[in-house]
């Protein structure tokens, strides 16, 4: 199987994102089956929807995406102009806890859990998260 790569733009808003998320969701669930595509979508879900609630992005930013679909993973790289914040220095959550958890922070913690490596940078004024599941 030759690798397949997708770029994506989508707009920061979170019924688009859900909607976004399902499409990453999809593609790769046709070359790699239904658990890497679920991961897939999580993650995407998860990463944007952090973007939109906590980035304080400008009203005409972007969040990028670039999907690449190998023989062996999947890469996921997340480009998005809003505050530097570093996802790998978040504490996980303390998963005994139930009323910590229902007020969020999950989502970092599920990022790196479903995936094989992530990788974050700042440079040029963006966030750049990869994601290999």
């Amino acid at each position: 199987m030759a690798e397949e790569n997708y770029s994506f733009t989508v707009e920061p808003e979170l019924y688009k994102i859900d909607a976004f998320s399902a499409k990453v969701s999809e593609i790769v669930r046709r070359t790699k089956g239904n658990e890497t595509g679920f991961r897939a979508g999580l993650i995407v879900i998860e990463a944007c929807s952090n973007i939109v609630k906590h980035g304080e992005l400008k009203e005409d930013d972007l969040i990028s995406v670039n999907l690449e679909v190998g023989e062996e993973e999947v890469t996921i790289t997340i480009e998005d102009a809003s505050t530097e914040f570093n996802p790998l220095k978040v504490d996980d959550p303390n998963l005994e806890n139930i009323e910590l958890l229902q007020k969020g922070g999950m989502g970092v913690y599920l990022i790196k859990r479903f995936s094989k490596r992530v990788d974050y940078r700042y440079e040029n004024g963006k966030n750049l998260l990869k994601i290999i599941i």
